[in-house]
């Protein structure tokens, strides 16, 4: 019976804590809304379901952290490192489990890989999973500063995208560094975030992953592969496809994808109603000369854009420009003879 109290006396300690008693620093080296983005935040419902906790969908069931994600698993190749968050002790690592780079499904979808556990002190203990195999550069017992490098960004673990997930608990509670407590619902009132303010780091519902207009059709494992894989449009019958990546929709939002010809006329538009939540959603349109009734395409600037609206109201829109060059001999001939 002692130890059921204490248990339970603990974890109300750890929900009740104030947010100053730890402040976090960026748990990875890279520049949130441009090398990575929040996929998942820590499950906030603590039954059956899951919602992060502003009740959207970037979140799955018994998520216990935060999924920092790389923009594709090209990226892990540049050597993004995890850093610690705040000062402490290293306790455990595992630096040995091999690199499945994304091959098969995991028979442990909550496998950490190779990982980095600190203490801060105070009960509070911060874990950093699915590093890469031989990456890590830390030791059990050694003491860490805010900042400082753990290991690398891998594909170790239960994972089937490139991410490091971030957890930080209490007394062995999960606590949402977004909220400062540990999680009791998508609509519960919450204390300061644990995020230092040079962070940066606040909820974003919705994420542009990538967008682009490309030959190559954009399908979702080579959007997940590699973004260079998209190789801009060439020549002047080339199939062109405009795409769109994002991260976090909901139920009732529409995204809006257009071309635009030399003359600035649209000659490609389609609008996509979103009809569930989705924590990843990808859409495309793809348009060749034919469609428009012609041989080539005419020479010049080119501008595609999307669109993205939530409860009506227009919440992202991006540009960009590319260039179709004039019609080769062949295809003149080609045009004439048809």
């Amino acid at each position: 019976m002692r130890t059921i109290l204490t248990a339970a006396a603990l974890s109300v300690a750890a929900f009740a804590l104030p947010a100053s008693a730890i402040e976090l620093g960026m748990p990875l080296d890279c520049e949130i809304g441009k090398t990575c983005m929040i996929q998942n935040y820590v499950d906030a419902e603590p039954g059956i379901g899951a919602k992060d906790f502003e009740c959207g969908p970037l979140a799955y069931d018994n998520h216990q952290g935060t999924d920092f994600r790389l923009r594709n698993r090209a990226e892990i190749d540049k050597g993004y490192n995890a850093l610690a968050t705040a000062p402490g002790v290293v306790v455990s690592t595992i630096n040995d489990q091999p690199d499945h780079r994304f091959s098969g499904a995991q028979d442990d979808p909550f496998g950490c890989g190779n990982a980095v556990m600190i203490d801060h002190g105070a009960g509070w203990v911060s874990q950093y999973c699915h590093l890469a195999q031989g990456s890590v550069r830390v030791s059990r017992g050694q003491s860490v500063a805010t900042g400082d490098p753990l290991g690398e960004v891998g594909s170790s673990g239960g994972t089937d995208f490139p991410h490091l997930h971030y957890a930080i608990r209490r007394f062995a509670a999960v606590v949402n560094p977004f909220t400062g407590v540990s999680p009791t619902g998508c609509d519960a009132a919450s204390a300061q975030p644990l995020w230092s303010a040079s962070t940066g780091l606040t909820y974003t519902p919705t994420a542009l992953f990538g967008f682009g207009v490309t030959k190559v059709f954009p399908s979702l494992e080579i959007v997940k592969q590699d973004h260079a894989i998209l190789t801009a449009p060439e020549g002047a019958t080339a199939p062109v496809y405009i795409w769109l990546h994002l991260l976090g929709v909901r139920a009732g939002d529409s995204a809006r994808l257009m071309a635009f010809g030399p003359d600035g006329r649209p000659f490609a538009s389609e609008l996509f109603e979103i009809t569930e939540d989705e924590t990843v959603y990808l859409a495309n349109i793809g348009v060749e000369p034919s469609d428009m009734g012609l041989t080539y395409w005419p020479p010049g600037e080119y501008r595609a854009r999307i669109s993205f609206f939530t409860k009506g109201d227009e919440a992202l829109r991006e540009e960009l420009t590319f260039d179709l060059p004039a019609p080769l001999p062949e295809d003149v001939r080609v045009g004439r003879n048809g």
